[in-house]
C-alpha cells in the first residue's frame, strides 16, 4: 500500500507551465481577465494544472521552481546564451506574479534564487529529496533537465488534454541522446544548442560526438586523450578545447545552489485563502470543483 512517505515529490518548472498555458489558449475567441483588466489565460492553466495534481492523491508534495528574470550566471560566461529567444510576452509578465500569489494562496512550496535558472532550482531540491530518500517527478518539457533522470528521478513531458503524457527515465534518455543521463551536457558540449544559441563544434556530427562521449565518458576526457584520435580529429578539438570546456559548463544544471530550508511537507492546501484569492482574481470557475472536491474527501475521512 501506497502511503504519503512512499509517494513521489513531484517538482515543477514553473514558467515552462505558465508559458505553455499562455500560448495554449492564446488563439480562443475569449481570453480570461481579472478585475483590474489582466490578461489571466497562462494563470488559469497553471491553476488546473496545479490543482489536478495536488489533488490526484499520487504525491508527497509539490514544489514550484521558477526563473527569478531573464539574467543568469551563464550570461556571464557566454553573452549571447539564449539571445535568438523572442522576449517574454507583454501580456505573460504580470501573470508570472499571480501564480506566484496563487501559490502563496493555496500553501504550495515555491523557489526561485538571482541570477539562476529555474532548472538550476529544481536540479538543486531534487538532489536534496534524493539524498532525503524521495523518489522525484519533474514536470518539464525542457530536454535540459533529462541530465538530472537517475533511478530515483524520472520527468513528466507532455501534459495538455490532446497530448498522451510520458515519462523519461533512463532508458528513454538513452535512446534519445544515445548517451547516460549524466553525460546530456557533455554531449551538448560538443554539438551545441541551437534553441539555447549554444554554438557546437564545426565539422563534428552527431554520430561522432555520440561515439566520443560513449568511448570517453567525458568531454574532459576526450580532451586528455586527443593523442589517440585522428590527426584531423585531435586538430577540431584542440582547436575548440575553450568553447567545449565553457559549453559545458553552461549546459550543465547545478545541483548545489543554495536556497535556505526546503519544505518537504506532506501537501496541505489552504482551500480557505486559494477560495479567496479566487475570488480576487474572479477565477469563479475553480471554486465549484473545489468545494465538490472537500466534500468528497471529508466524506472520505469520515468513513
Amino acid at each position: 500500500m501506497i502511503t504519503n512517505e512512499t509517494k513521489p515529490i513531484l517538482l515543477i518548472d514553473g514558467y515552462h507551465l505558465l508559458h505553455k498555458g499562455y500560448y495554449g489558449t492564446l488563439k480562443r475567441k475569449t481570453v480570461s481577465k481579472n478585475h483590474e483588466g489582466i490578461i489571466i489565460n497562462a494563470v488559469y492553466s497553471f491553476v488546473a494544472n496545479i490543482l489536478k495534481f495536488v489533488q490526484s492523491n499520487q504525491y508527497h508534495t509539490v514544489i514550484v521552481a521558477f526563473d527569478y528574470d531573464e539574467n543568469c550566471w551563464r550570461k556571464d560566461i557566454y553573452s549571447e546564451y539564449k539571445a535568438k529567444r523572442k522576449p517574454t510576452p507583454i501580456d505573460l509578465v504580470p501573470q508570472l506574479q499571480i501564480a506566484r500569489a496563487f501559490l502563496n494562496a493555496a500553501n504550495i512550496s515555491w523557489y526561485e534564487k538571482p541570477n539562476y535558472e529555474g532548472d538550476d532550482v529544481i536540479g538543486s531540491i531534487c538532489k536534496i529529496a534524493n539524498n532525503l530518500g524521495y523518489d522525484v517527478q519533474i514536470l518539464s518539457n525542457d530536454k535540459d533537465i533529462y541530465q538530472l533522470v537517475n533511478n530515483k528521478t524520472s520527468i513528466i513531458t507532455n501534459i495538455s488534454k490532446n497530448e498522451k503524457t510520458k515519462i523519461i527515465k533512463q532508458k528513454e534518455v538513452y535512446e534519445h541522446f544515445l548517451c547516460n543521463p549524466n553525460q546530456v551536457a557533455d554531449i551538448k558540449a560538443i554539438l551545441g544548442d541551437r534553441s539555447d544559441n549554444i554554438k557546437g563544434v564545426k565539422y563534428i556530427r552527431k554520430k561522432q560526438a555520440e561515439n566520443l562521449i560513449n568511448k570517453y565518458q567525458s568531454v574532459e576526457n576526450i580532451i586528455k586523450h586527443t593523442n589517440e584520435l585522428s590527426e584531423p580529429l585531435k586538430t577540431i578539438i584542440l582547436d575548440n578545447k575553450q568553447l567545449i570546456i565553457e559549453n559545458k559548463k553552461i549546459t550543465r544544471i547545478l545541483t548545489n545552489i543554495k536556497l535556505g530550508r526546503i519544505n518537504f511537507k506532506p501537501i496541505n492546501v489552504s482551500y480557505y485563502r486559494l477560495i479567496r484569492f479566487l475570488k480576487e482574481q474572479e477565477m469563479f470557475a475553480f471554486i465549484k470543483p473545489i468545494r465538490r472536491y472537500l466534500e468528497r474527501i471529508n466524506k472520505i475521512d469520515k468513513k
